[in-house]
């Protein structure tokens, strides 16, 4: 059967106060090391979750402001050609305008030396009309009778 002997009893208590040493000495620091370890680890893990966050939320800030960026640029690029449009269309307006205006100068100017030409074709009808009559009636009378006879001629032609 089993003996009990004293060295037995020593072996017991000695392995008794190893482990409770081994456990004091190695296992607490151990345990210790390996909770701030894996505190060090899971605090990480969340200061990398919230930088992952942040990222996210810039760029989505970062895609919004490019969006808006599209916008403005095309709002900005319908504004110019809406002004464009608006700049042409005064230009060819005041164009317009300013060609009735030289048409209309023109056709003033016309008129006026169509009566010009008038006037100068009736005073030589007059002329040619003074000296056919002076050649029918032989002599010329005076320059007053010219001149009244002139004046007629022409008051009477201005009629016409």
């Amino acid at each position: 059967m089993l003996k009990f002997d004293i060295n037995l009893l020593f072996a017991l208590i000695n392995l008794i106060i190893f482990f409770v040493l081994i456990r004091l000495v190695l296992f607490k620091p151990i345990k210790k090391a390996l909770d701030k370890r894996r505190e060090l680890i899971d605090k990480q893990f969340d200061e990398a979750d919230k930088v992952n966050h942040e990222a996210l939320k810039l760029k989505d800030a970062y895609q919004s402001q490019l969006e808006n960026v599209e916008d403005t640029k095309k709002q900005m690029i319908a504004e110019a050609q809406s002004t464009a449009k608006n700049e042409y269309d005064k230009i060819l307006q005041r164009a317009q305008t300013d060609a009735d205006k030289v048409k209309a100068d023109a056709k003033k100017a016309v008129e006026l030396e169509n009566e010009k030409a008038r006037l100068a074709v009736k005073e030589e009808i007059a002329k040619l009309a003074m000296e056919t009559a002076e050649k029918v009636v032989g002599s010329a009378a005076s320059p007053e009778t010219d001149s009244v006879l002139y004046d007629k001629f022409l008051n009477e032609s201005s009629e016409n």
